[in-house]
């Protein structure tokens, strides 16, 4: 190619408007009130009010700089704007913000069972636990935004009268994160007393009767499909599933956005062109039924930032004037923020927008680029459109998610269309399933299509190393969007050989992080968050061992997302479900080397573990011991030849490590209780980490054990809302009598912890 063709080819530089700065002034005005409002509603110390004196200081420093600098008088518009924007994000928060510090005095020192509860959006579900948005009111007063938490499901707009507790939220990133999204509160409720589910509007009455035709809690399948037609996830996220969509990067084909308005926007626009009607009635008839889905399906940040987008787009079409995609963006991000302050916080909304953006800026160029090494126009457009946006937001994901799909780019491309197809076959057919004789047949179509997509995730979510963890911390993530920037836009004209060069260099660096963990990986144990069941990882170079699998499938999710890719050896405590459960599943995802069980426990193993081609079985015995890379393991109990069957006959492994000046001893005591403990508790002597029997039950530990064994550490590993209690309110004293810390991953998710030459490190996935 020319220089003249490839001039032709490259595409021009994006023209940024001055709506730009008048967003981000708004969005740093918005940020520095809300901010210090959220610390007032969490009752921590507030910055210092003259703080808030940065905002008029520097939209008059805007101001001076567009009326007095000569050099910058071509930027007078982005002055202006970026100063208005900062007076005015600043009086909009600060308004929200009189009225939820109003509403939290209001809300103060309540009794659940005085106050009304209307239902807002689906509920997020956790082991069986189901949190709604509500709005709280006392009689026709509206006092304010709340969380509430029940062990039922609620459809929205339900009336609800309950008995519970109404508390502050923590000042964690979780708390701070629902109090700067406008939740003034938490509800914890104890018992319902009402539930006056009203009267809903027709759309609401549309969507819950579409839902209760789907049944989303039945099949993966078919929340899959409730999820991309009625934009209600809940079910697929709390399934093994969800976790798939996780790992390959593909969770924002579910959210509805700009891409699913696109597909709904086509088959509309097919319908109406077989009529008879006017251009100009299309267009109104098209944003109608645009806006009707938007609030059909929750009416989502995201999904109405779309919806602007695309009316502007109508608008300016219809007004014979030139769009500009940027411009609409920043337009709507505006009005969002001028509208609803809070919006600001709410990570749908950030995600949708920083990948709009980065798609109508770069997108372009990365389609020219990857068109130079080769790749046809097609593939070139949809992979740069995944590029694009999952660097860009980077900054978002990374602190929130703390891991990042390496296979996203190949699962977009694949998966994408699959969805796009789900989505339009079933805004046409699943409304069907409403008329009683075509029920049954309704779904089959979208049946199929759903259950596609599903093969597709499991098969790219199964790959090794398909998404690896960051730390949240890493500078890096916020380099990248920068750096993307500076290559595709100051770069001045490709050449096919740097790029290659530089692809070349990329797809190492991406390699680096598997290479690490597979082989280079520092001595860690991990307690695994895999609900109300027991797996702990146990990983040194390239070693790794994993003791209990949790009791379904929740334990692949947390081996993926700590970077685990083989398993030499997995250490079945015993034949209790919720410690072998999850095994099939692991030997299905990863290469096992070896399976171990206490001795003669082998003989009642369960049929599904059994046979397995190329793994070994081993039984093994008190004294008995083998090394995990530089982790000495010794299992301390049984004394005796056990069936496995019982809690007393749980595998107890005594972990421990000392190279280079560090050193950690960790007792793994499966579901052992007190009477075991005793036995061998004086062999034991001091440790730094003791994982708690049988979930922190009261019958775990006592004053006497700990005494000791004096742990620094003590972990539960236990489900929320678990029927049991666990850990026990015994347990956890007996703990914090004698000095010790308590974790728990209900509260902390996966909790590691590994050796330092002063002690020990304990990291939480959720800090």
């Amino acid at each position: 190619m020319s220089a003249t063709e490839r001039e032709q080819v490259m595409p021009p530089r994006p023209l940024m408007p001055w709506t730009m700065a008048l967003c981000a002034g708004l969005c740093a005005g918005c940020g520095l009130v809300l901010n210090m409002a959220a610390d007032l509603l969490l009752g921590e110390p507030a910055a210092p009010v003259t703080l808030l004196m940065v905002i008029p200081v520097a939209a008059a420093a805007c101001i001076v700089l567009a009326r007095s600098c000569m050099r910058l008088v071509r930027w007078r518009r982005w002055l202006y704007a970026a100063a208005f924007g900062l007076v005015a994000g600043a009086v909009v928060s600060a308004g929200w913000a009189i009225g939820a510090l109003r509403a939290s005095r209001a809300l103060d020192n309540r009794a659940a069972s005085s106050l009304e509860f209307v239902v807002h959006g689906d509920p997020s579900i956790n082991d069986d636990a189901h949190s709604y948005i509500c709005d709280a009111y006392e009689g026709e007063n509206r006092l304010g935004q709340v969380r509430l938490s029940c062990d039922r499901e609620l459809d929205a707009g339900s009336h609800v009268r309950a008995i519970g507790r109404i508390s502050r939220f923590e000042n964690d990133a979780y708390g701070r994160s629902r109090v700067l999204r406008g939740e003034l509160r938490k509800v914890k409720v104890i018992r319902l007393v009402s539930v006056d589910e009203g009267s809903p509007r027709p759309l609401l009455r549309l969507r819950n009767g579409l839902l209760a035709s789907i049944a989303p809690a039945t099949d993966p399948a078919r929340a899959l499909i409730a999820g991309v037609v009625c934009g209600r996830s809940s079910e697929l996220r709390s399934q093994p599933a969800g976790d798939w969509f996780s790992v390959t990067g593909t969770a924002h084909l579910i959210a509805v956005s700009g891409s699913h308005l696109a597909i709904v926007a086509f088959v509309i626009e097919g319908v109406l062109q077989k009529t008879r009607c006017s251009r100009g009635l299309q267009r109104a008839i098209l944003a109608i039924a645009l806006v009707g889905y938007a609030v059909f399906t929750g009416a989502s940040p995201s999904a109405v930032r779309a919806c602007c987008m695309v009316f502007a787009t109508l608008v300016v079409n219809g007004t014979g004037r030139r769009r500009h995609g940027a411009s609409a963006l920043f337009v709507t991000m505006s009005i969002f923020v001028l509208l609803r302050p809070m919006v600001l916080f709410d990570m749908g909304f950030q995600l949708s927008c920083a990948s709009v953006f980065a798609i109508l800026c770069f997108c372009p160029y990365a389609t020219y680029a990857l068109g130079e090494l080769g790749v046809p126009t097609g593939i070139a457009g949809m992979l740069s459109v995944t590029l694009c946006s999952q660097l860009a937001t980077l900054p978002i994901t990374i602190p929130a998610f703390g891991t990042f799909s390496l296979i996203a780019p190949l699962a977009n491309a694949v998966i994408g269309p699959v969805v796009s197809l789900l989505l339009a076959v079933s805004i046409v057919l699943v409304p069907f399933s409403l008329v009683a004789p075509l029920q049954p047949w309704a779904l089959v179509v979208p049946m199929i299509a759903a259950r596609c997509a599903l093969f597709f995730e499991q098969l790219f979510a199964a790959v090794p190393g398909a998404s690896v963890s960051v730390p949240p911390n890493s500078v890096w993530i916020y380099l990248v969007p920068c750096l993307l920037a500076v290559l595709l836009v100051w770069w001045p004209r490709p050449r096919a050989r740097p790029m290659a060069v530089g692809l070349a260099c990329l797809v190492l660096l991406a390699s680096i992080p598997y290479i690490y963990w597979d082989r280079f990986a520092p001595p860690s144990v991990t307690v695994l968050d895999v609900g109300q069941a027991d797996a702990i990882l146990i990983r040194q170079g390239g070693a790794v061992a994993l003791v209990d699998c949790g009791l379904d499938e929740r334990v692949v999710a947390a081996l993926v997302r700590n970077n685990v890719h083989h398993i030499d050896a997995v250490f079945v405590t015993h034949w209790d479900e919720d410690h072998w459960g999850g095994l099939p599943a692991v030997l299905e995802q990863f290469p096992v080397g070896t399976i171990a069980v206490a001795a003669d426990a082998l003989e009642d193993a369960p049929g599904e573990v059994l046979n397995r081609p190329g793994v070994k079985y081993r039984q093994v015995r008190r004294g008995d011991t083998f090394d995990i890379g530089a982790f000495r393991t010794r299992v301390m109990w049984p004394f005796d030849t056990v069936d496995g069957e019982d809690n007393e006959d749980s595998l107890v492994l005594l972990l421990s490590y000392a190279q280079k000046g560090k050193s950690l001893r960790v007792l793994l005591t499966g579901d052992a209780e007190l009477d075991q403990e005793r036995e061998f508790v004086q062999e034991v002597g001091d440790i730094d980490v003791l994982k708690l029997g049988h979930h922190g039950s009261k019958a775990s530990v006592d004053t006497d054990l700990l005494e000791t064994l004096k742990p620094e550490l003590s972990i539960a590993s236990a489900g929320e809302g678990n029927r049991y209690g666990h850990p026990s309110d015994a347990c956890i004293d007996a703990v914090r009598d004698v000095g010790g810390a308590f974790v728990c991953t209900i509260e902390q998710g996966d909790i590691t912890v590994s050796p330092t030459i002063t002690g020990f490190a304990m990291r939480c996935q959720r800090p």
